[in-house]
């Protein structure tokens, strides 16, 4: 399950058409946004249990929760308050083995670049580091690793079902669509110039020593990702969903969801159809 924050409701919806359908999954894994909701999913196991909870929260709570100073660690808001509240309200102080269905949390080690798949100790602490977004929520130090938010490396997670149990991979994007985005094309004219290629090259000399050189990796390295190519496996299939919500529109959740279920049906009435032609 993809990021990109309220429209990442749609996959409340891709759940239940799955679940309706007789297809539910054996095991989730999210990334940003995308990991909140996998994460309640693996501890509900039921998508619609997991729309109540969601759909039973207020909007302004929600956003209150993101007002913790956070400029000592190189972003705008600490994120402690955020998770410390997810905890509170959904998670109620769970560990990765407390879920119904096995969970991945994916993440980006700030340092190496690399991706980092949690699947053990706190899943709020581990939701908390998959949506770090530079310069806005800072990151998380978690066993000599600083993490961010996983969607700078892949957008959707495939690489955390890697050692999962035999099954098929199904990847859902709510993301923006960089393709039809013209910030995002600036950004990838901003990338291939002179000034953006030493821009990257600086960031990827400083080493991280500091709320500053954090921040400053962090930038550098989020907008390289808008010129990454969405990677699908072989064999896995991903499911594009459009919400017709922005990022900020909570309380539009009725909507995110009604989108996500209606592709995710689409997809599986025209597999349906190819199966039996």
């Amino acid at each position: 399950m993809s990021g990109g924050a309220a429209r990442g409701m749609a996959h409340i919806g891709a759940l239940k058409a799955l679940e309706a359908r007789g297809r539910a999954p054996s095991f989730v894994a999210g990334t940003s946004y995308g990991a909140i909701i996998a994460a309640l999913y693996a501890l509900t196991g039921n998508a619609l249990e997991l729309e109540r909870v969601v759909r039973a929260q207020d909007v302004a709570e929600i956003w209150r929760q993101g007002f913790d100073f956070g400029l000592h660690r190189g972003a705008m808001i600490d994120g402690r308050r955020l998770a410390y509240w997810l905890d509170r309200k959904f998670f109620f102080g769970a560990t990765f083995a407390d879920v119904r269905l096995p969970l991945a949390v994916s993440c980006t080690d700030l340092a190496t670049r690399e991706l980092v798949v949690l699947q053990h100790g706190s899943i709020a602490e581990a939701v908390r580091a998959s949506c770090a977004l530079p310069g806005l929520f800072a990151p998380v130090v978690r066993e000599g690793r600083t993490l961010i938010d996983g969607g700078f490396l892949e957008p959707v997670p495939f690489g955390a079902l890697r050692g999962a149990p035999e099954a098929r991979a199904l990847g859902v994007y709510a993301g923006v669509d960089v393709r039809r985005s013209g910030v995002v094309r600036a950004i990838r004219r901003f990338n291939v110039s002179r000034g953006g290629r030493a821009f990257r090259r600086r960031a990827e000399a400083t080493p991280l020593a500091g709320a500053l050189s954090r921040a400053y990796k962090g930038v550098a390295l989020s907008l390289s990702s808008y010129s990454r190519r969405l990677r699908v496996p072989a064999g896995a299939t991903l499911l594009r969903v459009d919400p017709g919500i922005a990022w900020w529109d909570f309380h539009e959740s009725p909507r995110a969801i009604a989108a996500g279920e209606r592709a995710m049906a689409d997809l599986l009435d025209a597999e349906a159809v190819a199966a039996g032609a």
